[in-house]
Parts: C-alpha cells; structure tokens; sequence
C-alpha cells in the first residue's frame, strides 16, 4: 500500500515539474518554426511591357561635304510597346542573365532647318526634315542583386532600329524631296527594378538609353546644283513598366 502511494506522489510531481516547464515555454505555431522560403530568379521568363520614349536627332547639313551651313536638334516623341525573353542564373544573392525584346513605337518628330543664304551657299538652302522610329529591339545582358523578392538590375548591349526619314530641300526655286528607311545598329545600357508577384510572376520598371551614331545622306537636285548632305546622330531614352512569367 505504501509502494502504490509513493509512486502515485512521484508521477505526480514528475508529471506537475513537466507541465511547468511547458507552460513557462512559449507558443510558436508550425509556421513561425519553418525557415523562410528564399526566392530564386533562375530559368526562362517571357513578358511584356509598355511605356514611352523620347529621342534627339542630330542633323549637321552641308553642301558637297563642304563647310556646313546649319545644324539643329529634331526632338522625337512617342510611345512604345512589345514583348521581352531571357534567361536568369542566380549565385547567392547576385543574378546574371541574357535577355532580348521587340518594340513597337510611335516615336517620331519634325523640323525646318535653318536657311542657309545665298551669299555663303550660291543659292538659297533650306530643307524640311521628318524622322520617325516604327520599331527597335535590343539584346542585352543583366547584372542584378536580389534580396526579400526584389532583384535590382544594370543592363547593356546592342540596339537596333529602323528609321523613317523623309525631307524636302529648296535651293533657289528648286526643290528635291527625299525618301529613306534604314535599319540602324548601335549599343545601349540602362538599368532597372523587379519584384516577384508570387512563384511565377513578377513586375517591373526599366530605363534604356539607346544610340544609333551617325550616317550620312545626300539629298540631290539635280540640274548642276550640289547636293546637300544630312550628317545625322540619332539617340533615344525609353521608360517602361512590364511583367514577366517565369517557366
């Protein structure tokens, strides 16, 4: 009988001491316990995006590769919007990556250049100037950092474009118009932010700088009159907001 008592009273103190420990032990609920999930940029991704752009056109106009007479800037304007691709390789917190894209764009613009008069060119110049921009891609590599689901990136590499050029010149009671389409090749760089939406989508705003340096075009007028030649610089700065599915 004694035996049964004492070890009644040695279970219930056992059993008093661990549920005072218990109590005294804070709740943490399964969740709070799990280690936080880090988010991994790698593997292939499409999007899209929209935004706008402005650009100069740099326009140096001479006479038979003569002294120039004029020089102005054509500022050009517009929208943009198209689709981009690439691929992320995350190493720790730093993300590398390869991506190219495809804009539709409305950035366009005129100008009348200056007059030259006929004392300095033989006969009065002038000329009317229109670009536009229909289209340009890139592609580019990306450097970024990541940290708590944003990856903040630099990106730079080649640029393309095609450029829409019509102008009117007058010399004397003379005019000549002309008309070209080209594609132009050139570099950019810029830089950008992204933040994970949930495992697969994520969203983003971006800057590019883009230049297309220079070409030079004869304007003819025939009927023993030189040529004027347009020597021309063409940049652009693009602003755009998009979003990415990642694969």
């Amino acid at each position: 009988m004694l035996r049964i008592s004492l070890a009644t009273l040695l279970a219930s103190v056992v059993g008093g001491s661990a549920l005072a420990a218990d109590m005294t032990r804070p709740y943490l609920p399964p969740a709070a316990m799990a280690p936080r999930a880090v988010f991994d940029w790698t593997g292939f991704y499409i999007g899209i995006n929209a935004g706008g752009g402005i650009g100069v056109g740099r326009s140096d106009f001479d006479v038979g590769g003569g002294p120039g007479f004029a020089a102005f800037d054509n500022h050009l304007s517009g929208a943009v919007g198209g689709f981009q691709a690439g691929y992320n390789w995350q190493i720790g917190s730093f993300v590398y990556g390869l991506e190219t894209d495809f804009e539709l764009a409305g950035i366009k613009g005129g100008i009348d250049a200056p007059t030259c008069p006929a004392a300095v060119c033989g006969v009065t110049l002038g000329a009317h100037y229109d670009q536009k921009m229909p289209w340009f891609g890139t592609v580019r590599g990306r450097v970024g950092y990541s940290a708590a689901g944003w990856l903040l990136y630099v990106t730079g590499g080649y640029a393309y474009a095609r450029l829409e050029t019509n102008a009117i010149a007058t010399a004397g009671g003379v005019s000549a118009s002309f008309n070209a389409a080209d594609t132009r090749s050139g570099w950019t760089v810029g830089g950008g932010a992204e933040v994970a939406l949930n495992a697969h989508w994520s969203a983003k705003v971006e800057y590019l700088y883009l230049d297309f340096g220079e070409t030079h075009t004869a304007i003819p007028f025939g009927g023993g009159l030189p040529a004027v030649t347009d020597n021309a610089k063409l940049n652009s700065n693009v602003v755009r907001a998009g979003v990415n599915y990642r694969f």
